[in-house]
């Protein structure tokens, strides 16, 4: 079981919440678009939110089936705006082209499928494209751990090269300034914590720790490669005598490949008594909640909240 720890950044998704509640003394409520909303699970999530007073909702899609999903979960939404779309595929070139027109401050994916969402974002002249690659940052907490750890990527880019690397911890980095963290602590995650020239893991891993310390990529620390026992347990680290200011103090994990991450987060999510998690995908021009079908309303709702922080610091 890993310790909890001391250190910069929120420690709870209660700690998220305020953050947005802050931002929206400040800046107002933050918009979101839901393409394709025909979506309970979806609604529901968003319906919480806004309770909340976090976000305020545009609905994309066929009204009837808005109105259905709506049913479904038990909620009102009569007061929400609603755009007419025909089909799922229009729905997420019709959200897309809100936040090109300054109408919505983020997006969530409702029912339609992620790669018709990608495909209208990453669109070269339609799109919302704002770097070289999107990636995914995942949220996790457990009641054992006892503070937020951040994952990436478990959702997007399949087999990242050093360059891709650089990428998705720039993107994590600048997510997590807005989420609350000054200074994140990087650990780059392998099988071993030793460089092996017979693993390329291990020395990108190297590469990307030596990349930092030269000021190659700022706004955080990296270290790596690391074990995921000793990335986040003092405990682990000490008995592996590894000495480093990140060691058993991450802030964000760096996996070294989709499967890695993906397996690993739905293990956790679908294993762990009482963990509770969120997802959005940046490096895009606003974030995007891209939850899992398998995803509940919790999980999305977390997620919302987390977009609604990132975009609203965005704005501010």
């Amino acid at each position: 079981m890993a310790e909890k720890v001391t250190g910069e950044g929120p420690r709870s998704f209660e700690d998220l919440k305020q953050r947005a509640l802050e931002y929206v003394k400040e800046k107002g409520k933050a918009r979101i678009g839901v393409a394709a909303a025909e979506d309970s699970c979806a609604i529901e999530a968003t319906h919480d939110a806004w309770e909340l007073g976090i976000i305020e909702p545009i609905l994309v899609g066929q009204p009837a089936g808005i109105k259905k999903a709506a049913a479904e979960a038990g909620v009102d939404v009569s007061s929400w705006k609603v755009i007419e779309s025909p089909g799922p595929i229009e729905s997420g070139l019709l959200a897309v082209q809100l936040v090109r027109n300054g109408e919505v401050d983020f997006l969530m994916k409702g029912k339609l499928n992620t790669a018709d969402l990608m495909h209208a974002a990453l669109d070269k002249e339609t799109g919302i494209r704002a770097g070289k690659l999107m990636s995914h940052i995942a949220i996790v907490s457990t009641p054992e751990f006892g503070r937020l750890l951040c994952m990436s990527d478990g959702g997007i880019v399949l087999q990242p090269t050093l360059e891709d690397k650089v990428q998705i911890i720039q993107n994590s980095v600048a997510a997590m300034h807005g989420l609350g963290w000054a200074c994140p602590k990087v650990a780059v995650v392998c099988a071993i914590e030793l460089v092996n020239p017979k693993m390329q893991q291990t020395i990108d891993a190297a590469a990307l720790s030596k990349m930092s310390d030269r000021g190659q990529i700022k706004g955080c620390l990296i270290d790596g490669p690391f074990g995921f026992d000793n990335a986040i347990s003092d405990v682990a680290a000490e008995r592996k005598g590894i000495k480093s200011p990140i060691a058993g103090k991450a802030d964000l994990v760096v996996f070294s490949d989709i499967d890695v991450g993906n397996v690993f987060y739905k293990a956790l999510y679908f294993m762990t008594d009482g963990v509770q998690n969120a997802g959005v995908l940046v490096g895009a021009k606003v974030p995007i909640v891209m939850p899992s079908r398998a995803d509940g309303p919790d999980t999305k709702r977390n997620s919302i909240i987390a977009g609604a922080v990132i975009a609203q610091s965005v704005r501010a």
